[in-house]
């Protein structure tokens, strides 16, 4: 992550620097502002600053705290916002974890939504669109 980090939209966390290319240029081509974290630690650290994103896109299996993990971490932090009146940033977990025990947790720890690697550009883009609207 470069030093200056812009507002954005939205913050891609995912360690498989492939995957969190192709999503930046997806969204960006969209029209999204992107900032990208390659682990949870990377991603929690940011968010101690002022950035605020609209939405959180963040995988599973990663180094130095794993989506799961950062996701608790997140949901007691966000749990502290709530009750200063901030409204709480949306996640959605890309994975490539085929698993329906491990969408079912993922989907019990509050999150806005779920998508399974590979998915194709129009389900990213549907997905960031209608998380951001509701």
């Amino acid at each position: 992550m470069s030093d200056k980090v812009k507002q954005a939209d939205i913050l891609l966390v995912d360690d498989d620097l492939d995957y969190l290319d192709l999503a930046k240029i997806r969204l960006e081509t969209s029209g999204y502002l992107v900032s990208c974290a390659s682990n949870g630690a990377e991603a929690l650290k940011l968010l101690d600053t002022d950035f605020r994103p609209k939405l959180i896109i963040m995988d599973i299996e990663m180094p130095d705290k794993n989506g799961l993990t950062t996701l608790i971490h997140l949901n007691v932090r966000q749990a502290r916002d709530v009750k200063k009146g901030i409204v709480p940033i949306p996640v959605i977990i890309a994975t490539g974890i085929q698993s329906d025990a491990v969408q079912a947790l993922m989907l019990s720890q509050n999150i806005s939504g779920y998508l399974r690697k590979p998915y194709s550009s129009e389900e990213l883009i549907e997905k960031v669109k209608a998380t951001i609207q509701s």
